[in-house]
């Protein structure tokens, strides 16, 4: 039986601006029959097993962490990431920019990253450190090179301010309505912050940030999604942590106390064999050559680890078969 709110204080709580529960019930519905429709808003990576776990993929006005020790595999891991979900947009026909802002390094070294996956050359290769690259290879290599140029990526390489991050987004958005940004900050200890003080102070800052930008830029429709690379604090590299095999926990996030409370998602990446020589079963996977997934939060999802094959020398990232 439906409980009455008398009409007094009905008008009270519209003027605080509660929510009835009917509008949620309403909301609820109208999510699960546009999924059932095929309407949700959400960007495809190529990656099976990690759109399931974050229900269809990638989502805008939420915020995803992607977290590890230094040398993880966190640019690789963000970097066919974000080319993955252009290319799955662009078959679905959606409007989407990525603003790339590359403070550990310039964009063109995140570029012969990529082509070192495509051309299946190793950057000692590409750089001739052993040889001189061959006629036919560099030829490959621009072949391969010239094929980014179609992608909607602008890279930023000088380290900006939080403010100049969210006029940036709201700037673009306003001139294109249509086109949902993704912004990629490698990395969020590198975000340059005059207001704050100590590092922790610039980390929350720039988390609440990325909160703004979801809520309020597309109104009702977001129209940003962030993807904050974040680092591990040596926590994880304790002696009393190898009884564990080194797994990931929330509590390693730098900053966790901000960043990991704002995130929607935080995906930690561990390489268990080539970081810690862990050669017993990891998971129930074989360490040789794994990239483990830690998915240790997840607002709508589910968490557990997923499993990669990580090709260092050629930055190459193959999600494994489920079992």
């Amino acid at each position: 039986m439906e409980q009455e709110t008398p009409n007094n204080s009905i008008d009270i709580l519209k003027e605080l601006q509660f929510q009835p529960i009917k509008k949620a019930v309403r909301q609820s519905i109208a999510v699960v029959d546009k999924s059932r429709k095929g309407e949700r808003d959400i960007l495809l990576t190529k990656w099976p097993r990690l759109n399931r776990n974050l229900l269809g993929g990638l989502q805008p006005g939420k915020l995803y962490v992607v977290a590890g020790r230094p040398g993880s595999g966190k640019s690789a891991f963000s970097n066919q990431l974000i080319f993955d979900v252009l290319d799955m947009a662009h078959i679905d026909k959606r409007k989407v920019v990525v603003f790339y802002w590359s403070f550990e390094m310039p964009g063109y070294q995140q570029i012969l990253r990529s082509a070192s996956k495509d051309t299946g050359k190793q950057m000692s290769d590409l750089y001739s450190v052993d040889r001189t690259l061959d006629e036919s290879s560099f030829k490959l290599f621009m072949q391969s090179v010239h094929q980014f140029v179609k992608y909607p990526v602008y890279f930023q390489n000088h380290p900006r301010p939080v403010k100049f991050i969210e006029q940036s987004c709201q700037k673009f958005a306003t001139s294109s309505p249509d086109t949902l940004v993704i912004n990629l900050i490698d990395h969020s200890r590198l975000v340059p912050d005059d207001k704050a003080a100590i590092e922790l102070e610039r980390l929350n800052n720039l988390s609440k940030a990325c909160m703004r930008m979801q809520s309020s830029i597309g109104g009702n429709e977001p129209k940003v999604v962030n993807i904050l690379l974040s680092q591990l604090n040596r926590n994880i590299e304790k002696d009393d942590r190898a009884k564990n095999q080194y797994q990931p926990l929330l509590t390693d996030l730098f900053g966790g106390d901000s960043i990991g409370q704002d995130a929607h998602v935080v995906a930690m990446i561990q390489r268990p064999f080539d970081l810690y020589g862990i050669t017993a079963s990891y998971c129930g996977e074989d360490p040789k050559s794994l990239m483990a997934v830690h998915i240790e939060k997840n607002r709508d999802g589910m968490l557990g680890m997923i499993p990669y094959d990580f090709d260092g020398a050629r930055f190459t990232i193959t999600e494994r078969k489920k079992k």
